[in-house]
């Protein structure tokens, strides 16, 4: 479990234990098919395609850039999606841009341009025991990896779509509660569970498209899964696997459920937002990952004037550049390492989820691939990653009220009928008589120093 998927889970617990009860045992209603299934990101660590660059490369070459400083710039494009180098290492590459953004290209479009394409990652797919077309599976989405081929990922933006799986065998939806119905996305959902069900997948990171000048470790790709209508950088699951390699994620979610009364309770007192509480800019559904995403956009937005191509933006905001890549450094290293001031302040989810993940490495087995497949690649180049739930049922956790108004009438009322044989009906006569004896008492010495008083 990640740093900031652990602050997650303890802000909920702190929660409860000040306001609520926790019933942490397993309920049988609870099931998998409660949650969406995950959206599931593979993060190719080549983020340039050779391949791809041969476009863009023939128009800088008609433009008289050299071939050594149109391989740097491919190469430096890595640092727009992760700020980690010394800045003065880096060129502006000012007129390379110029020429490009002449020829209508932008940083946006330049890296979607070059990475590696979907249908050449995934080559056999599989959702619960059925073969799916690949590209009815995968689309290029945004992370914060940057640009990666993603499965059931419903997060609004300007760099993905719409799962393209139709309702059939083996096919059920989430129904996700928005206000707005416009903006909920068709997410996956799955009853089943076991090795043999949820999502399987064979892809081919393509070593031999790995460039001789790219700043790649080795060969290999980072797998992220999130909550689908999130921006998979806050909490997440994450782990690298490299080319040969078979990986399986053994998933269990947890729920969290509140009493729909707690919406009564101050958000400064509960600590926590329901989903339709709060519209963000890039959801109409409220959560704790969205709302950080959008403070660290607003925290670059501020400070270096842009928003790096790898995250959510409007169309009027605008996208990072060589030259903003001292500021980016400068706010992530000393600004972003401190609690960020975010307008609104980022709150859990009163209803939640979250995923917990075992996970197994193992060498590739071709066997589990039909031949026709397998025929046609190196079978030395290609990964496999299989994700589904180990168990048709998951932990529903239950936060309701510890002490409220209607707890302390029924308490304490009954322990003054039980100790004093008395009631509410009691207090009130007790009352009466004792303002009655202080008016008499009142009227007595009125009428000793007043004489009589009518």
């Amino acid at each position: 479990m990640s740093d900031k998927k652990a602050n997650k889970t303890n802000t909920l617990k702190a929660i409860m234990e000040n306001i609520t009860t926790i019933h942490g045992t397993l309920n049988v209603n609870c099931k998998v098919s409660d949650v969406p299934f995950p959206a599931v990101s593979i993060c190719n660590f080549n983020i340039i395609s050779l391949k791809a660059t041969k476009r863009i490369e023939q128009l800088l070459l008609k433009n008289n850039r050299s071939q050594s400083e149109i391989n740097s710039f491919f190469s430096d494009l890595a640092y727009l999606t992760n700020y980690d180098i010394d800045s003065t290492r880096v060129g502006h590459y000012k007129e390379i841009m110029d020429i490009l953004k002449y020829h209508y290209f932008t940083v946006n479009t330049i890296m979607e341009e070059l990475h590696q394409k979907c249908e050449n990652l995934a080559v056999y797919c599989m959702f619960n025991t059925i073969e799916k077309n690949c590209s009815d599976m995968f689309s290029l989405v945004k992370t914060v990896d940057g640009y990666c081929c993603g499965f059931n990922y419903g997060m609004p933006n300007d760099g993905s779509k719409d799962n393209l799986l139709q309702s059939g065998d083996n096919i059920e939806y989430f129904e996700e509660q928005s206000d707005d119905k416009s903006t909920n996305l068709r997410i996956l959902a799955t009853p089943k569970a076991g090795r043999t069900s949820g999502i399987y997948v064979v892809f081919n990171l393509e070593p031999e498209d790995y460039p001789s000048w790219a700043y790649v470790p080795y060969v290999g790709a980072n797998i992220i899964l999130s909550d689908p209508s999130d921006f998979p950088e806050t909490t997440i699951l994450s782990k690298f696997v490299s080319s040969g390699e078979s990986l399986d994620f053994n998933l269990e979610p947890l729920i969290f459920q509140i009493d729909p009364r707690i919406r009564d309770v101050q958000v400064s007192k509960r600590n926590c937002l329901f989903h339709d509480e709060l519209h963000l800019e890039n959801s109409n559904k409220y959560s704790f990952e969205t709302c950080s995403t959008e403070c660290r956009v607003h925290t670059l937005l501020k400070y270096c004037g842009c928003v790096p191509y790898k995250y959510p933006k409007k169309a009027s905001q605008r996208a990072c550049e060589f030259e903003d890549l001292a500021c980016l450094i400068n706010v992530t290293t000393h600004v972003s390492v401190n609690p960020m001031s975010c307008n609104p302040q980022c709150f859990v989810e009163c209803n939640d989820k979250l995923y917990t993940m075992k996970s197994k490495s193992v060498p590739f087995v071709p066997e589990m691939v039909p031949e026709n497949i397998i025929a046609g690649h190196n079978v030395s180049q290609l990964t496999s990653l299989r994700v589904y739930y180990g168990r048709p049922i998951c932990n529903c956790y239950k936060l309701v009220y510890l002490i409220d108004t209607n707890y302390i009438i029924a308490t304490f009322g009954g322990v003054f009928s039980l100790s004093f044989g008395g009631s509410i009906l009691t207090l009130i006569e007790l009352a009466y008589l004792l303002i009655s004896a202080l008016l008499i008492l009142l009227l007595r010495i009125c009428r000793k120093y007043f004489g009589n008083i009518n």
